[in-house]
């Protein structure tokens, strides 16, 4: 069968709950008929299904990771969360080679991350830990560089984890928060390199806005319609900024957000903007950001082999994987199994998302969907993944009718890859990387919820062998609890271009179980 082709929704969980939900709010009769006309289940994508901790809700890295991969990698929460548990943590050689640093030269130590009630990209016990870490190693100067979540989290919720975070410094009697700013600048990962530089001269200049009581400033950032994904540069300690011989280390885990503000440290050759690079600077990161040996690297990177992209390459076939760039190391890096490179017989084609989602709620995914539908057409593909991204970043941004307005572009999107697969003889899998857009309010506060959760994600299969009428009591069976895993489909999409699964994968194809 070909080509066979994965859309993968993000952020497209399945609930009953009609409350708060933009996606059974909305409009989307292309996905009506397809969930009428063809076979449809729930899958588990949270959890230890996706190699998370037991009951963290899943997330767009780790979706399309499990997804790629076809089976269950555990994720570096997990395993640095095992390795603070077991204490390994404590005797990392990369971490006592920055605290070796820091003695050598009577310096101070930095932690700089994402201050986070979630686990997308960084986890507060983790911070917790490398304070305990400094404390334990009798480290006198110690600063944190704080970036506000907004998505993740709470929209307005820094005060909260600030004070966590306080109270916590104060216990352990070591420590103090020196720079604040929105994640939305720190972690910016579609080359806007203004908020690049906003971050690293607040952090290494201490420009910004100063101020003696933090919680007073975001409430003014708050009362000026701002949420906690941008926050302007604040300076809360002025004699935190980052100098000569001190040390730095980045604890977030993901790593696509925080390569433009770790090449700004590292590289020597940086042309993001200009900027002096501070002199003998002991720079660490969780995990591994950047290729090449200039920094040094806590928690190595895993190494997965014969994942769904490698597969179809090693057996000669052509893939194509497209995403605007909001998303775009998601259907290349994560889904590649953490592969930089493309394979052989891989293009990878992206396009450049716009800078305001709320003015267009529609986003790219009409243009990803003429794309695909052209790609489709030439007959070249044997495999397409594509990720539609409306839904996920539209949550994030906590206001339901634009939401409604994306997952409404993103069905019709649908429509036009359904009906090019279809014409070509092909099979349309559509499925998820984790739930977002279904839940966007808090139960029991109707307050906005701008956070995954641990919702099931739908999975369809269309295909002209797969098309009959279906009556809502087959529809409502299948959709009543989840059948299988995000990992199973890597397995049936192998199975359905008539290949077999490698050995490493250890998820199921899900033909077995569709009613023809």
């Amino acid at each position: 069968m070909k080509p066979v082709v994965l859309t993968i929704l993000d952020g497209w969980g399945y609930s009953r709950q009609k409350l708060g939900n933009a996606i059974l709010n909305a409009k989307t009769p292309n996905l009506d008929v397809i969930q009428r006309n063809y076979p449809s289940l729930l899958l588990q994508a949270s959890g230890v299904a996706s190699g998370m901790l037991w009951g963290e809700p899943g997330n767009s890295e780790v979706g399309h990771l499990t997804a790629g991969a076809g089976r269950v990698i555990f994720q570096y929460l997990s395993r640095i969360s095992k390795a603070i548990d077991n204490g390994e943590f404590f005797n990392n050689e990369i971490l006592l080679k920055a605290v070796n640093h820091i003695k050598q030269n009577n310096s101070t130590l930095h932690l700089a991350g994402l201050l986070t009630s979630g686990s997308v990209h960084a986890y507060f016990n983790h911070l917790t830990a490398l304070i305990d870490f400094a404390k334990k190693n009798n480290i006198e100067n110690l600063k944190l560089h704080l970036f506000t979540d907004g998505k993740d989290s709470g929209l307005k919720e820094a005060p909260v984890l600030i004070k966590k975070l306080e109270d916590y410094l104060i216990k352990t009697e070591i420590g103090k928060i020196a720079t604040v700013i929105g994640r939305n600048f720190a972690m910016d990962r579609d080359n806007n390199w203004n908020f690049t530089k906003a971050t690293y001269d607040l952090i290494t200049a201490g420009i910004g806005q100063e101020t003696s009581d933090i919680y007073k400033t975001l409430d003014e950032n708050y009362a000026g319609g701002l949420n906690d994904s941008v926050i302007p540069a604040t300076v809360a300690d002025s004699s935190g900024i980052i100098k000569t011989q001190d040390a730095l280390i980045f604890f977030n885990y993901r790593e696509d957000s925080m390569r433009q503000i770790a090449r700004a440290f590292v590289e020597d050759n940086f042309s993001g903007f200009e900027r002096p690079k501070i002199p003998d600077l002991f720079v660490v990161s969780f995990t591994p950001y950047l290729d090449g040996p200039d920094y040094n690297v806590a928690f190595s990177i895993p190494k997965i082999e014969n994942g769904l992209a490698e597969v179809i390459s090693k057996n000669g076939k052509k893939q194509l994987h497209i995403a605007e760039t909001e998303k775009y190391a998601h259907a290349t890096y994560f889904f590649n199994c953490l592969n930089n490179k493309p394979f052989e017989g891989e293009t990878d084609v992206f396009i450049k998302s716009d800078k305001n989602h709320l003015e267009k709620p529609a986003m790219q995914a009409n243009e990803i969907a003429d794309k695909v539908a052209e790609a489709v057409k030439t007959g070249v593909y044997d495999f397409i993944i594509l990720n539609i991204a409306n839904a996920d970043v539209m949550a994030h941004i906590g206001k339901l009718e634009h939401v409604i307005q994306g997952i409404e572009a993103a069905d019709f999107a649908l429509g036009k890859i359904k009906n090019a697969v279809l014409e070509a003889g092909g099979a349309l899998l559509i499925t998820a990387d984790h739930g977002n857009a279904e839940s966007l309010v808090f139960k029991g506060t109707g307050e906005e919820e701008t956070e995954h959760n641990q919702n099931p994600i739908p999975f369809y299969l269309v295909a002209k062998e797969y098309e009959r009428f279906r009556l809502d009591e087959e529809i409502a069976a299948s959709m009543d609890k989840p059948s299988g895993f995000l990992s199973d489909v890597a397995p049936t999409i192998l199975e359905l271009l008539g290949l077999p699964k490698s050995s490493e994968m250890t998820g199921d194809s899900l033909l077995g179980q569709i009613k023809v």
